[in-house]
């Protein structure tokens, strides 16, 4: 299964729990912001993997860390692991959330994109 798609799942499947408990998400995850879904008061990163996401790093973005450091009582990151075969979701917010952060260590990433002209032209094999 695609990344995006686990993505895709994961997303559909936070917004049904936020609608079963009475609130009102909105999915935001192409808007610019530093979470995936508005459920006032909440604000909501779903982290999604395919398989069991225990004991395995959970990157953050430096904007969703701050985010999360600045609010911890509102921010909320839903990670949703078993994707493939059954979602299950751990919630993290205030206490925990605050606890995971100041675990938390620094790295950077340079993500290159293959622009498709460039990506079109280089071919496939190597010379």
């Amino acid at each position: 299964m695609a990344n995006a798609e686990v993505e895709r799942i994961a997303i559909e499947h936070v917004m049904q729990l936020e609608r079963d408990a009475g609130r009102e998400p909105v999915d935001v995850h192409n808007r610019g912001v530093p979470y995936d879904i508005e459920s006032p008061p909440r604000k909501i990163e779903v982290k999604a993997v395919s398989k069991s996401a225990r004991g395995e790093g959970i990157p953050l973005e430096a904007r969703q860390f701050n985010a999360a450091r600045e609010d911890p009582d509102n921010y909320y990151l839903y990670v949703v692991d078993n994707v493939a075969s059954g979602p299950q979701v751990r919630v993290f917010h205030g206490d925990s959330l605050r606890k995971m952060l100041d675990d938390c260590k620094p790295s950077t990433t340079y993500w290159a994109t293959f622009r498709t002209g460039t990506y079109d032209q280089m071919g496939t094999g190597i010379r």
